[in-house]
C-alpha cells in the first residue's frame, strides 16, 4: 500500500509540475449530464434525464488506457469486478476451465446481460461470456446499467446490462494501429469510415495474438497457451428517404488456441496436445421509420451463430483423449415503437428468441423459444424537474410459465447541480441449457457436472459402469429434479452533484434473490475420488452495499477521479442456521469443532467487501500529450471451503486483497501519427492457483495513424 501511494504521488507531482496551474471557466462545456445513452430506456436520452444508475465509458477514455481487451476496460470501473466462475472455488486449486466474467452488485457473471450494439452475445461457458470477442478499437461507447433490468431486457439482466456500442459510418477516415506487448503479444487494427451522399460504410478488422504465459514453472505447460484471434465488422447505412434509414451489420470473430497439458494415461504421466477453435458470426438488420416528427418505429432482425470446438490427442499419436463440441444459434426478430408527446415519452416493443443448442455436453440438440413484450412510459413533471418512469415486460419460454417484470423509477433535479434518483424493479432468470441438460465429465481433473434434468439418468449410467464410489446412494436423485426460475427484487437510491470542478455520485443498492440456482457437490464421489456436481435452487440470497464515485478537475489539463464500493453479499439460510446454532466448523489442523458465529461468516464466495479505483488523467491537447494512471483495488474474498461447512468463515479460505497499477502515456503528432507506451500491473501481482487470469507485469507500445478528409463533401 505504501509503495502504491508513493508511485501515485510521484506521478501526480510530475504531471502537476508540467501543467498550467490555471482552471478554465469553460472547462466543462461538454457536461457529463449532456451525454446521450440508449440502454437505460431502450431509446436515446440525455444522461441528465435518466432515472437509472448508468455509467458511461467513452471512446476517449478507452483509447487513453491503450488496452486491447474489453475486460481490462471494465475492471477499472467502480462496482465491477472481473472474476472466475463460481465453480472455480470447488476445483481444489486447479486452473478454472470456465474463464473470467463480469461481476456486478455482487452477482455472478451469468446475471449480467452483455449486449453488442443492443443485441445479446451468446456462447456462455459456465455462465461466462468471453469478452475478448469484442475488440476495443471498434468501441464508440460502453453503457453500464446497474440493477434489475428485466423490465426491458428479460432474463440474464438481474444484475444489470452492459451495452458495448461500436462506431458508425461518418466522414471519410482511416485509422491504423500496431500493438506490441510482453509475451510476444501482437495486435494490428484497421478501421475505415466513409459516407457518400446517402450511403455510409464502416469497416473494422483486428488481429490479436500471443505466445501465452506461464505463472508456475513447476507444472507442465503454460498457464495460458498461445492463441490468435481475428475480429471484424462491416456496417452499412442507407438513407432511403427523409423518413427511413436501413442499417446492416455483419460481424465475425475467429480464434484458435493451443491445448497442451499433462494427464494421467494408464496410471502414468502423459502429454495431451490439440487446439480449441471459436467462431462467432452474426448479422443484424434494422429499418428505422420516422412516422411523424415525434413518432418512430424500428423493425429489427438479428441472427448469431456461435461455435466452440476443442480436442486433444496423446502427444505424437492420433489417440483422442478428449473432444468437445459446443454450437449455439439464435434468431431474434423485434419491433419497437417510440413516441414523444409533449413532456411524455413512450416506448413499447415485442419480439421472440428462437434459440438452439447442439453440444456433446448437452445430451443432444435442444431448442428454447421465448416470446416477449415490453412497455415503458416516462412523464416529465414539476417544470421538468421530476421524471417518473413506469414499465414492465412479459416473457414466456416454451418450458416455463410466463414471467412479468415491472419497474418504476424517479429522477429529481432541484437545480443544475443536483440530481436524485430512486428505482425499484423485479428481475428473473430462467434456468439455461447448462442448468438443465449439461453432462460434463472433465477428463483432466476427473470431476463431473450434471444438469438437473439429466441427473437421474446420468447417475444410473455411472453406477452401472462402476464409475461411482462404492456404496453411493443415488436414490434421492432419481426423481424429477426440476429447477425453478430465479427471481429478484432490487432497489437503488442515488444522489449526484456536479459543478465546474467537482462531480460526485453516491449510490445505495439492495437485491433480494429467491430460488438462486447454484452448483452443489453430491454426498458421494466418482470412483476416482473426484466430486460429482449438479444444480439446485438454494433459496434466499441478498446483496447490498454502497458506491461512491468522484471526479475533480484540478487544473485545465488534470483531473483526479476515484470510486469505492462496499459490498455485503450473504445467504439468508446460512444466517438463520448461525442464529439457531446449527452451523459448525472444524479446524483443519487441530480438528476441533466449534459453532460458527455471525462475525465469522464473511459472505458468499468470490465477493470482495471492499473494492475501488484511483485515476489521474493529464491531457494537453494543444501539445498532444496524455498520461493516464489508474490504480485498481480488490479486497480479500473467499475462494473455497477448507473446514467442511461450505461457507467462507476462516482466514485459510481467503484470498488477500491486492492492487493493480496501470499507466499509459501517449504523444500525438500533427501528421496524424501517435505513439503510446504503457505498463499494466506495474506492481507485478500474481496468484497462479487462484487468479490465473492475471498475467503479471505487461509492457506495451501502440503506434497509431489516423487521416481524416475534412474537405470531402458528405
Amino acid at each position: 500500500m505504501k509503495q502504491l501511494g508513493l508511485i501515485i504521488l510521484s506521478i501526480s507531482l510530475s504531471i502537476i509540475g508540467t501543467a498550467q496551474d490555471t482552471a478554465s471557466e469553460h472547462f466543462n462545456k461538454e457536461r457529463h449530464l449532456d451525454e446521450v445513452v440508449v440502454t437505460a430506456n431502450r431509446s436515446e436520452r440525455k444522461m441528465g434525464n435518466v432515472a437509472a444508475p448508468v455509467q458511461i465509458v467513452s471512446q476517449k477514455i478507452i483509447k487513453r488506457t491503450g488496452s486491447q481487451r474489453l475486460q481490462d476496460i471494465l475492471q477499472e470501473q467502480t462496482g465491477i469486478t472481473i472474476v472466475n466462475s463460481t465453480l472455480a472455488s470447488s476445483l481444489n486449486g486447479y486452473p478454472n476451465p470456465f474463464g473470467q466474467g463480469v461481476q456486478m452488485l455482487g452477482l455472478d457473471p451469468s446475471y449480467t446481460l452483455i449486449l453488442l450494439d443492443g443485441e445479446p452475445l451468446i456462447g456462455r461457458n459456465g455462465g461466462i461470456l468471453k469478452l475478448g470477442r469484442i475488440a476495443t478499437g471498434d468501441i464508440r461507447q460502453i453503457e453500464i446499467v446497474k440493477g434489475p433490468s428485466s423490465s426491458l431486457y428479460g432474463s440474464e439482466a438481474m444484475a444489470g446490462v452492459i451495452n458495448v456500442l461500436t462506431q458508425s459510418p461518418e466522414k471519410r477516415k482511416l485509422e491504423l494501429q500496431l500493438h506490441q506487448a510482453t509475451h510476444n503479444t501482437w495486435g494490428s487494427t484497421v478501421s475505415y469510415f466513409d459516407k457518400i451522399n446517402k450511403t455510409g460504410v464502416q469497416f473494422f478488422l483486428n488481429r490479436y495474438s500471443s505466445s501465452g504465459y506461464d505463472l508456475d514453472k513447476t507444472i507442465y505447460g503454460k498457464t495460458v497457451d498461445p492463441f490468435r484471434e481475428w475480429n471484424g465488422q462491416l456496417k452499412i447505412t442507407q438513407d432511403i428517404n427523409s423518413k427511413m434509414q436501413w442499417l446492416l451489420s455483419l460481424r465475425n470473430f475467429d480464434s484458435k488456441q493451443d491445448n497442451n497439458y499433462q494427464i494421467l494415461w494408464g496410471g502414468n504421466p502423459a502429454i495431451a496436445k490439440g487446439f480449441t477453435t471459436e467462431k462467432d458470426n452474426s448479422l443484424f438488420s434494422q429499418l428505422r421509420w420516422q412516422l411523424k416528427p415525434q413518432r418512430k418505429i424500428y423493425f429489427r432482425a438479428f441472427y448469431d451463430d456461435y461455435r466452440n470446438n476443442s480436442f486433444v490427442n496423446l502427444d505424437k499419436t492420433t489417440t483422442r483423449f478428449d473432444e468437445t463440441t459446443f454450437n449455439q444459434s439464435i434468431i431474434k426478430p423485434e419491433i419497437q415503437y417510440e413516441r414523444v408527446h409533449g413532456k411524455n415519452s413512450y416506448v413499447a416493443g415485442a419480439g421472440a428468441y428462437f434459440e438452439t443448442m447442439d453440444a456433446d455436453r448437452y445430451a443432444g440438440k435442444r431448442n428454447f423459444t421465448t416470446v416477449y413484450a415490453f412497455t415503458q412510459n416516462e412523464w416529465s413533471l414539476v417544470n421538468n424537474k421530476l421524471t417518473f418512469i413506469a414499465g414492465g415486460r412479459v416473457d414466456k419460454r416454451n418450458d416455463f410459465e410466463a414471467k412479468f417484470s415491472p419497474r418504476i423509477a424517479l429522477a429529481y433535479h432541484p437545480n443544475e447541480h443536483w440530481k436524485f434518483t430512486a428505482s425499484s424493479g423485479m428481475g428473473f432468470k430462467a434456468p439455461d441449457f447448462r442448468h438443465l441438460y449439461l453432462v460434463f465429465n472433465n477428463s483432466q481433473i476427473g470431476y463431473s457436472l450434471i444438469g438437473a434434468k439429466q441427473l437421474a439418468t446420468t447417475l444410473q449410467q455411472l453406477k452401472q459402469q462402476g464409475l461411482l464410489q462404492t456404496g453411493a446412494d443415488i436414490t434421492p436423485y432419481l426423481g424429477e429434479n426440476n429447477l425453478k426460475a430465479e427471481t429478484s427484487f432490487g432497489s437503488h437510491f442515488g444522489a449526484n452533484y456536479s459543478n465546474e470542478k467537482w462531480t460526485i455520485g453516491l449510490g445505495l443498492f439492495r437485491n433480494d434473490i429467491k430460488n438462486l440456482i447454484d452448483n452443489f457437490a453430491l454426498p458421494f464421489t466418482r470412483s476416482n475420488g473426484q466430486a460429482v456436481f449438479s444444480y439446485h435452487n438454494i433459496g434466499r440470497v441478498f446483496t447490498q452495499g454502497i458506491e461512491i464515485s468522484t471526479k475533480y478537475n484540478l487544473t485545465k489539463n488534470i483531473s483526479l477521479s476515484g470510486g469505492y464500493q462496499f459490498l455485503d453479499a450473504k445467504d439468508k439460510d446460512v444466517l438463520e442456521k448461525i442464529d439457531n446454532k446449527e452451523l459448525y466448523k472444524r479446524d483443519p489442523v487441530t480438528y476441533i469443532t466449534t459453532l460458527v458465529k455471525r462475525s465469522d461468516y464473511f459472505g458468499l464466495f468470490n465477493r470482495s467487501k471492499n473494492s475501488g479505483n484511483i485515476k489521474i488523467d493529464y491531457n494537453n491537447e494543444a501539445k498532444g500529450w496524455n498520461v493516464y494512471a489508474r490504480g485498481i483495488y480488490r479486497g480479500r474474498f473467499g475462494f473455497m471451503d477448507m473446514n467442511g461447512n461450505a461457507i467462507a468463515d476462516d482466514p485459510s479460505e481467503m484470498v488477500n486483497g491486492f492492487w493493480l497499477l496501470n499507466l499509459a502515456a501517449s504523444k500525438t503528432f500533427k501528421q496524424g501519427w501517435a505513439v503510446q507506451c504503457g505498463v499494466e500491473n506495474l506492481l507485478n501481482y500474481t496468484n497462479p492457483s487462484k487468479l490465473s487470469n492475471i498475467a503479471g507485469r505487461i509492457l506495451f507500445i501502440n503506434l497509431n495513424y489516423s487521416i481524416i478528409n475534412k474537405n470531402k463533401k458528405q
